[in-house]
């Protein structure tokens, strides 16, 4: 801490000797440099030990008696230390014993004293008493005390710095523990050069700070002296005060008085505020608030001085009265005195307000000056005119700060198109003349903002930590930032994703629609419908109307949407979708007149029948059934043909269509199930049955009403049903697929007395088909080939050349 001095003004100290009392000092050998106190419940602390951090002193006492030379005895913040502390120990000119507790004022500081007690009790007079010491500072704590809070006796170069204190009131809550009320500082005795320095003093009961005859050099600056029922500062017989940069408001009696003979003393740069408060009684009204007595007028100095007062009288100047600064002028002291109104906020700690007379109005240069006020400040040029000389200070023990003001917060914030996006808010209050900007910390150009809340979004480059800062600039040189930072996450996948329908069932057409979930904009969507058609390109980075596609047969086809974003990203998705309208058909097979079987294809409910085996182009047409039924062919009304009916797996329904017109239905089977129609009674007529494929087990209804199953096959596997002996009765067989495309069918065919034959016919895709392709009364099989609408016809069993032909049905 710098203090400036007249030359002469305090009492030279030479070696370790203060008006004739000596300081004790011993030398130790070199220890650490910091010991530690702290007696919180989990500190593990223990006043036998070294005051390492591991194992910290619980008391300051235990500190304070081994403290040494250059030492801090650092005070953990948020503690209550109740008890006197006694300083015993000396530091040296420029290496003194501090002991140290909360810094700044925001740090939550510790108690050191006793700020209160019950009936009965007597607590420790002081928080802390310096007798016969020299070179130690006390700073950064809440001191408290029934008499003195701080009694320096006898002792030179103590300097009490950022301290709050309250003592000398002996009551609390009516018990009285000692019989008379003190100040709250008291320098007494022999003592010189003490410093009072950046100290908020509330309450006193006599005076902030007393500085008593005998005391030289004291400097008491920078500190709140406020509400007390006592004086401010008083100094009797004390030679060399200097009093300069406090703030005195709503004290009770007089601010500042040097009382008997303390000559030489200056006084410049406070604001003394005397105006009623309402704790104030008896005498206050007339009391005046800068008083110096005709024994202390020689050589001090009263200069740039607010004083404005509720009583009638503003000075007592060597026993005259002065009711105005213009008035005490005459004296030739307090030429630029003033009585200008600080305005203070009383709920900013007696912060005043930017006024004429006060702000920059200052003396630089005056004695004791601190570089920076009660909150450890530097001065701030306000815009109003500088009215000293030299700079730019202000009266009192607070320096106005330009209210430029900068907070900043950050947090991601992805939205549709911005991935990468994060928002901003905060406060950026220009002050007297700044200007901020935004540096959003990935290398981009700084934004220029205004005052205000909010601040615009900003798309970072990539997925990262960013530290965005907020810096506000004044004229006069002044910077304030704000950082914030913000961790972008990376940028979500592309995915692909549609929807499908397929409106018009009567047409083979599907509409789709694209659902894509994209972090950036999509700049091209494109749609293969798996038909070999060139794909369907879209470009741009709105979501495209549903499009809608004709394919020439209905069927399952395989959609693949891909999808691409303006940053090179590409996703893809694809579906098998079931077509509906005009398929590739369901062949059926069956006696329609004359001595062969005859096939045809079943689409939808449409009905196409050939009976030449060499055309494509159907022999007849029908319709009976609806999309998604699968047919059946059978003997229902006892004849020697066969008539059509349908079965509707979602119901587990046949419907049989009888010569007559009419139609008979039957409920049999379970969802899933595929119909097989056969003679199994070995009458004319033919019976249902069904096949589960996941179990490989038919279910045959008898006439009689009875079932009779058989379980033949495996999961997969295609059931037929013919008469492979040539016996006028059905036999049940399977058709078993190819693992893989191109791969031969296996027909399995079971016989009457329980045998099985096997051949290889057709490929996988190809569906089966059984008849009597020859008329010689014997059923062999066949196969429909959906992709280029072909039956092939097995006659090998009797040595004759297969059939082949083409087959569409008639909406193709």
């Amino acid at each position: 801490m710098a203090i400036s001095r007249r030359v002469g003004l305090a009492a030279a100290i030479a070696g370790s000797a203060v008006a004739g009392t000596v300081l004790p000092f011993t030398a130790h050998a070199a220890s650490a440099a910091v010991l530690h106190v702290n007696n919180a419940y989990n500190a593990n602390c223990s006043d036998g030990g070294t005051g390492t951090q591991a194992q910290p002193f619980c008391t300051v006492q235990a500190a304070a008696n081994v403290a040494e030379p250059g030492q801090t005895v650092q005070i953990a913040p948020n503690l209550r230390l109740v008890g006197q502390v006694t300083i015993k120990r000396s530091g040296l000119p420029g290496k003194p014993i501090v002991f140290k507790g909360g810094i700044p004022y925001d740090t939550p500081s510790s108690l050191v004293g006793t700020d209160s007690w019950g009936q009965g009790e007597t607590p420790a007079a002081h928080a802390f008493v310096f007798e016969g010491v020299h070179d130690v500072t006390l700073t950064g704590l809440s001191l408290a005390a029934p008499q003195e809070a701080v009694l320096v006796k006898d002792s030179a170069r103590i300097v009490l710095d950022r301290n709050d204190v309250s003592g000398g009131n002996p009551v609390f809550n009516g018990v009285r523990a000692y019989p008379e009320a003190t100040p709250t500082i008291r320098v007494t005795g022999t003592s010189a050069d003490v410093t009072v320095s950046r100290t908020r003093s509330y309450g006193a009961p006599v005076a902030g700070v007393a500085v008593e005859a005998g005391v030289s050099g004291t400097v008491v600056t920078t500190n709140q002296i406020v509400e007390a029922t006592g004086r401010g500062v008083i100094a009797t017989d004390a030679p060399g005060t200097i009093v300069v940069g406090n703030t005195f408001a709503r004290n009770c009696q007089t601010d500042l008085e040097l009382a008997g003979t303390s000559t030489g003393a200056v006084v410049e740069n406070n604001i003394l505020y005397k105006w009623p408060a309402s704790q104030c009684t008896g005498t206050y009204p007339t009391a005046t608030p800068l008083v110096v007595s005709a024994g202390s007028t020689q050589g001090t100095k009263v200069d740039y001085n607010s004083v404005l007062r509720s009583s009638p009288v503003s000075y007592s100047w060597g026993g005259t009265s002065y009711a105005t600064p213009e008035a005490f002028r005459a004296t030739g002291q307090g030429a630029h005195d003033n009585d200008a109104n600080p305005q203070f906020n009383q709920a900013m700690e007696y912060e005043p307000a930017g006024t004429v007379g006060l702000t920059d109005a200052a003396d630089p240069t005056a004695p004791g000056m601190l570089a920076t006020d009660l909150y450890d400040r530097a001065p701030a040029d306000h815009p109003l005119p500088d009215t000293a000389p030299a700079g730019f200070r202000d009266r009192g023990a607070i320096e106005l700060q330009d209210p430029l003001h900068v907070e900043l917060s950050g947090r991601p914030a992805p939205v549709r198109d911005h991935p990468l996006n994060a928002s901003f808010w905060g406060d950026f209050s220009a002050g007297w003349s700044g200007t901020g900007t935004l540096d959003f910390g990935d290398g981009s150009a700084p934004l220029a903002v205004r005052s205000g809340f909010s601040f615009p979004d900003h798309d970072y480059p990539a997925a990262a930590t960013y530290t965005a800062t907020l810096t506000g600039t004044s004229q006069s040189g002044l910077v304030r930032t704000a950082t914030s930072k913000v961790t972008i996450a990376p940028v979500p996948d592309l995915r692909a994703q549609f929807t499908w329908g397929n409106g018009d069932r009567s047409r083979a057409q599907v509409t789709v629609a694209a659902q894509t979930t994209s972090p950036w904009p999509v700049a091209r969507h494109v749609f293969d419908f798996g038909d070999g058609t060139a794909p369907a390109v879209v470009q741009g980075p709105n979501t495209p109307a549903p499009l809608t596609h004709e394919y020439g047969v209905g069927g399952t086809y395989t959609i693949t949407e891909t999808v691409t974003d303006d940053h090179g990203r590409s996703a893809s998705s694809s579906r098998a979708v079931r077509v509906a309208g005009p398929q590739a058909g369901v062949p059926f097979t069956g006696y329609f007149g004359g001595p062969t079987s005859h096939n045809g294809l079943f689409d939808n409910g449409r009905w196409a029948l050939s009976y030449n085996k060499s055309d494509s182009t159907p022999s007849s047409n029908w319709s009976f059934g609806d999309p998604g039924d699968l047919p059946v062919v059978g003997n229902w009304d006892n004849t020697c043909q066969c008539q059509s009916g349908i079965y509707r797996p979602s119901t587990s329904t046949f419907a049989l269509k009888h010569g007559d017109g009419s139609v008979s239905t039957v409920q049999f089977g379970d969802p899933g199930d595929v119909p097989v129609v056969g003679a199994w009674d070995r009458g004319r007529n033919d019976q249902l049955a069904v096949y589960r494929p996941s179990a490989g087990l038919l279910a045959v209804r008898h006439d009689d009403g009875t079932v009779t199953t058989l379980r033949f096959g495996d999961p997969g596997d295609l059931p037929v049903v013919g008469d492979w002996d040539g016996v006028q009765h059905a036999q049940f067989g399977v058709l078993r697929p190819g693992r893989n495309a191109g791969d031969p069918n296996l027909f399995i065919l079971r016989h009457d007395d329980g045998s099985v034959s096997t051949a290889t016919y057709g490929e996988k895709g190809d569906l089966p088909v059984v008849g009597d392709w020859l008329g010689t009364g014997r059923t062999t099989f066949g196969v429909f080939r959906p992709s280029t609408h072909v039956f092939a016809l097995s006659n090998a069993y009797a040595g004759r050349a297969d059939v082949a032909y083409t087959l569409y049905t008639s909406t193709y």
